[in-house]
């Protein structure tokens, strides 16, 4: 894979565990919508980072770094791009990127930043411009996990093709969403999955616990379930 200089163009504090970077690259690389970049910090193993960006930005590559609970990795990446104006990523990476020869309707479950995989396929769907059917399921344990909520309602006024789904473990009074887990809210929303395309990111437990229960329960097409983290179970 093509490595790839870029500066730090922003570092941004969503909440106090999500970072929201961009990066300004200094020669362009194609990738596609889904996939994601490594990133070596010093002497420690090559971190990866979903690409939020869609590959119509060619002049921004935006990551979104953290989770509920930042790791001592995590905090290596973050003070390593703080502390440097260039950075070399690693691109691109993963094979779980949007399938855009099909026109089956789409879902798209993310859990907690796994929203940034997902945030690239959705912006990407919608620019084809076709009436093709999208399901957003967003997951978190808190409302402040679900940083970009605000901006996914915004784009309902547009695309009425479009729903969103904000699913909270532990929401508080007025939240306009459901509660539970990102999965339980997919398995009461379809009795059958058969011709659906899905696109799913979070942690590796979540998402094995979705493709077997979507698969056995739900009659979801193996082959159409796509994210980077069924490649671990």
């Amino acid at each position: 894979m093509p490595t790839l200089s870029c500066k730090i163009a922003s570092v941004e504090a969503i909440t106090n565990t999500i970072y929201r970077v961009r990066l300004t690259p200094e020669s362009y690389v194609v990738f596609r919508a889904g996939q994601y970049l490594t990133l070596k910090i010093k002497d420690h193993a090559h971190l990866s980072f979903s690409i939020a960006s869609t590959p119509m930005e060619k002049d921004v590559i935006e990551l979104h770094i953290g989770g509920t609970e930042l790791n001592s990795s995590i905090i290596s990446a973050i003070e390593y791009i703080q502390n440097n104006k260039k950075i070399i990523v690693d691109m691109p990476h993963g094979r779980a990127w949007l399938r855009e020869e099909d026109d089956f309707p789409l879902i798209l479950i993310a859990g907690g930043t796994g929203f940034s995989y997902i945030r690239s396929i959705l912006f990407t769907a919608l620019a084809r411009k076709s009436d093709r059917c999208i399901s957003v399921y967003w997951g978190g344990r808190e409302i402040q996990h679900l940083y970009e909520l605000n901006s996914l309602n915004k784009l309902l006024l547009e695309y009425s093709h479009l729903k969103i789904f904000p699913v909270l473990e532990r929401p508080t009074y007025g939240f306009c969403g459901r509660e539970g887990t990102v999965i339980s809210a997919v398995m009461k929303d379809y009795s059958f999955l058969y011709g659906h395309a899905i696109y799913i990111a979070g942690p590796v437990n979540m998402v094995k616990k979705a493709y077997i229960c979507l698969c056995a329960e739900r009659g979801a097409n193996s082959s159409l379930i796509f994210g980077d983290a069924l490649a671990f179970i």
